[in-house]
C-alpha cells in the first residue's frame, strides 16, 4: 500500500502516513464485471415490478364495444339495433379509448425512464379496435 497524498510506501497495518500524517483509508475494489452484473440484476428487477394498469381494461372493453357493435341480439329482441344499445355500445368504446391513451401515456414513461414498455402490442390493439368501434358507434347513431 502507498500513501494516496504523498505516494510513500506504508506499513499494512497503518493508520495514518509516517511522512505526512495522512489518514489511511482502506478502499475495496471492484472488478468491472461485478459492476455489470450488478447492473443488469437493478434492470432486471425494474423490468420485473413494471405494471400498466391500463392495459387489460383497454383491451377488454374495446373488445366488448366490438362484439356488441358487430353482433347484436338477435333483431326479435329489439335491442340491437335500438338507440339505447348504441348509445351503450358508444360509451363502451369510448371508455376504451380513455383506457387505451392512458396505457400508451404509461408506456411513454415507462419507455423514457428504462426503455421497455408493457405489452404495446396489446395496447396498440386496443387503440385501433377502440377507435373503429367508436366510429362506427357515431355512425350509426346518427344513421
Amino acid at each position: 500500500m502507498f500513501c494516496r497524498k504523498c505516494g510513500e510506501k506504508l506499513n499494512p497495518d497503518a493508520k495514518f502516513c509516517d511522512h505526512c500524517g495522512e489518514q489511511v483509508v482502506l478502499l475495496e475494489q471492484q472488478s468491472d464485471n461485478e459492476e455489470i452484473e450488478l447492473e443488469t440484476k437493478k434492470e432486471d428487477e425494474v423490468s420485473a415490478n413494471l405494471k400498466n394498469p391500463y392495459v387489460l381494461p383497454a383491451f377488454y372493453t374495446a373488445l366488448v364495444a366490438f362484439t356488441l357493435g358487430m353482433f347484436p341480439y338477435p333483431h326479435s329482441w329489439g335491442i340491437g339495433t335500438s338507440l339505447p344499445m348504441r348509445i351503450i355500445i358508444l360509451m363502451i368504446a369510448l371508455l376504451s379509448s380513455y383506457h387505451s391513451r392512458k396505457a400508451r401515456q404509461v408506456n411513454r414513461m415507462y419507455y423514457l425512464q428504462n426503455q421497455e414498455q408493457v405489452k404495446p402490442g396489446l395496447t396498440k390493439m386496443a387503440t385501433v379496435l377502440s377507435t373503429i368501434t367508436a366510429m362506427v358507434a357515431l355512425f350509426t347513431l346518427f344513421v
